[in-house]
């Protein structure tokens, strides 16, 4: 019955999903799944998590969601194993070094997808990058960072992730959005499980308070969940709003 289920809601999505990219692209979302997941995998995740609300929404509003998939490469914490991740990490800990290749890498994947939306008609500043736990990282890096896009997208969603503490990110941000030529920062979305013991809340709100001093605008305080390293309802329709308010006007 899970099978047939699950069967059922996989062709329903499929198809909403056929109807949505023939209809014209005013505006749109790349979603980056977490470390060992895939694009397919947290749209099932999304779709679970709200009961189906998210793809509605996202397909009411006529924004086309993009799901990429991380490439497969050795990963450190899998002790080399191949494994979908967007860069590596030495450990799971605040202080482990950033993988910049790594990251870079993943940036530019990243890039080519907004590259080939900004040649089908859809204007930059109406794409935004959100991701989950690793993918929240890699959307913190391509809206704020290095992407040749940074500082001209629409919006940034990061949930239950966090920046290295050596990233990159800060440096960049700051020249960009702090100062008195700074440029006006895209919106960002926070949220954080309280019950998370893979990426602590300490390392979320050390990162949210980081990106306020480089210059971007962030709440004054972690939204947080009672949720371990997941996504429950309640995120996933404060997401929703989020994206509509920035997205669907644009």
């Amino acid at each position: 019955k899970l099978f047939g289920f699950g069967a059922i809601l996989c062709l329903h999505l499929s198809f909403i999903c056929r109807l949505a990219a023939m209809a014209p692209t005013a505006s749109a979302l790349i979603f980056l799944h977490g470390s060992g997941d895939s694009g397919d995998g947290v749209r099932m995740w999304l779709e679970h998590a709200s009961q189906g609300a998210w793809q509605r929404a996202m397909a009411d509003a006529g924004i086309r969601v993009i799901y990429p998939d991380a490439p497969t490469v050795p990963y450190t914490l899998m002790r080399g194993h191949m494994m979908p991740v967007w860069f590596d990490r030495a450990a799971m800990a605040y202080n482990a070094p950033e993988d910049k290749e790594g990251m870079a890498r993943s940036v530019e994947q990243v890039d080519v997808e907004i590259d080939r939306l900004v040649a089908e008609g859809v204007p930059v500043e109406s794409i935004g990058v959100v991701g989950f736990s690793m993918g929240g990282c890699l959307a913190l890096h391509v809206v704020y960072g290095r992407s040749r896009y940074a500082g001209k997208l629409a919006l940034c969603g990061a949930m239950s992730t966090f920046l290295a503490e050596d990233s990159s990110v800060d440096a960049l941000a700051a020249r960009r959005f702090a100062g008195e030529a700074a440029r006006r920062p895209p919106p960002i979305f926070v949220a954080h499980g309280s019950e998370d013991q893979m990426i602590q809340p300490a390392w979320a709100e050390a990162t949210r308070k980081r990106l306020g001093a480089a210059g971007i605008k962030v709440p004054d305080a972690m939204t947080m969940y009672r949720t371990a390293h997941d996504l429950c309802q309640p995120e996933v329709e404060a997401l929703t709003e989020f994206v509509l308010r920035h997205l669907k006007a644009s």
